[in-house]
């Protein structure tokens, strides 16, 4: 048997171990509730739904069903935003149906915990859900405002010289989104920085961001990284260093040119998600100018792809690599002691199956990595060669293409000397309504996983053409690079 059929296999296994059945009911009616046919109105709220075995309740910050004689709403909100399905209900001997547009939604009413619950398809999945009745519930209202999950999330007027780009962004519950990015501290100066936000969503499905906060920059002079730092990808573990242990883990780019070559991979550490970030003190972890690879003019090592291995101190380690090939290197380290890490393993990422989003072979190239534990895939978000040059802009991409590997409960095929194949799902180009749409990183949970095997939210960057700012002449900056805004997309694996 081959380790791809052990894998399928595995995968399968782990998928059903983490199946959940609708949990039995916990609390029953108190005495003494009439209505006229059994089944009262007013708001039922989900307590558990389950898509393909898996459940996804956490994954709202609310859903619920309003009944009224004969009408009903479906409310929902999840990160991507809040909705508001009206329908009519029509009352039936096993409980009601709600017509909704074309569509037909059977509950079945169990009087015993007054609940509803549907089992069938949506989108072609399987989804059951229960939702109880609440007589006391408020529908959660109001807002302060707040950015939609797809449009420009957070920046500074394009009307001055910043810029927001390359997001690493972890999900704290369904209601919390740590982004951590590159940015300028000062207009019209292009130095990067790693700057930081705290999203928060609000009853409206909205995102309210904190203000930017720089968290990283570049070191004295004569560092490695003295010019810039960028490129952040972070995760949560046990890291011990100098006699302390820390929460989190961040990868970035550092460099001490500025002609974007020899660049290289530093790591640093965390207590909390907002700093204060230490450096470590191997730095830098992915070394360029020591490696057989190395070139006074050569792009070098960057773009950094954290995964944690093992929830602790085992990290997988993804960069990319431009030198005499361009290419992603993967590497799995224990860094559960930075004062002494250890490299457990290296290879080159195999590209067999990776096209651009007009379907023509190319190579894993600034890419971000999420790891589901549920199916056992390696999900890959990379940008897509050639890059366009209309506009006036030809040094950043304008699509990428999100890719799956079947790896099954360990990252064993990344490592070994078997062929394996990635499989393309989906591509986001100009689609998205922008020109160019570049750097993106896949939103995961703080070990690197997916936070629900059946959608992918990715966070990217989008920017505009030199063409639309003809005349823009402020402090010598690019004219292109002030448009850098990062942006939210979805995309449902089925």
């Amino acid at each position: 048997m081959t380790r791809q059929s052990v894998s399928r296999i595995a995968a399968l296994l782990l998928a059903f171990a983490f199946s959940v059945p609708l949990a039995a009911c916990e609390n029953a009616p108190s005495d003494g509730v009439e209505t006229s046919d059994g089944i009262p109105n007013g708001y039922y709220v989900l307590s558990q739904k389950t898509v393909e075995g898996h459940d996804v309740t956490d994954g709202y910050l609310f859903n619920c069903l309003h009944l009224s004689d004969g009408e009903g709403i479906w409310y929902e909100t999840d990160y991507t935003g809040r909705s508001e399905r009206e329908g009519t209900v029509e009352r039936t001997d096993e409980g009601i149906a709600l017509a909704i547009g074309v569509r037909e939604y059977a509950f079945a009413y169990d009087a015993s915990c007054r609940s509803l619950t549907f089992s069938g398809k949506i989108d072609r999945q399987d989804v059951t859900m229960r939702y109880t009745y609440d007589e006391n519930y408020a529908l959660p209202v109001g807002g302060e405002g707040g950015a939609a999950f797809t449009d420009e999330l957070f920046g500074e007027d394009k009307s001055e010289n910043f810029y927001n780009y390359c997001p690493t962004a972890v999900m704290e519950g369904s209601d919390t989104l740590h982004i951590w990015y590159c940015s300028n501290k000062e207009s019209g100066n292009i130095t990067d920085y790693v700057a930081y936000r705290r999203g928060t969503l609000n009853a409206d499905g909205k995102w309210e961001f904190t203000e930017k906060q720089l968290v990283l920059e570049h070191g004295e002079s004569g560092a490695w990284d003295s010019r810039h730092v960028c490129d952040p990808s972070v995760i949560r573990g046990k890291f011990r260093m100098g006699g302390k242990e820390y929460s989190w883990l961040m990868a970035y780019l550092g460099c001490e040119t500025s002609d974007n070559t020899r660049n290289e991979v530093g790591l640093a550490v965390a207590m909390s998600p907002e700093g204060p970030w230490v450096k470590a003190e191997i730095n830098p972890i992915a070394n360029f100018y020591e490696s057989e690879d190395f070139s006074e003019t050569a792009w070098g090592f960057g773009q950094p792809s954290l995964v944690s291995s093992d929830g602790a101190g085992k990290v997988l380690l993804f960069y990319a690599k431009g030198a005499s090939k361009t290419c992603t290197v993967a590497e799995e380290w224990d860094l559960s002691d930075l004062d002494a890490p250890k490299l457990l393993r290296k290879a080159e990422l195999r590209e067999r199956g990776v096209t651009n989003a007009s379907g023509s072979a190319d190579c894993i190239n600034n890419a971000d990595f999420a790891y589901d534990p549920v199916r056992g895939r390696l999900y890959c978000i990379k940008e897509d060669f050639p890059y366009p040059t209309d506009g006036g802009v030809n040094w950043i991409a304008g699509s990428n293409t999100l890719f799956y590997l079947d790896i099954g409960d360990s990252f064993d095929l990344l490592f070994g000397d078997e062929v394996y194949t990635w499989n393309k799902i989906a591509a986001l180009d100009t689609g998205t309504g922008h020109a160019r749409n570049h750097n993106a990183g896949i939103v995961r949970d703080a070990e690197g996983r997916l936070t629900d095997p059946y959608s992918v939210p990715v966070l990217y960057t989008a920017a505009q053409l030199a063409a639309d700012f003809p005349d823009w002449q402020m402090g010598g900056q690019w004219p292109s690079l002030h448009t850098y805004r990062i942006h939210g997309i979805r995309f449902t694996i089925r």
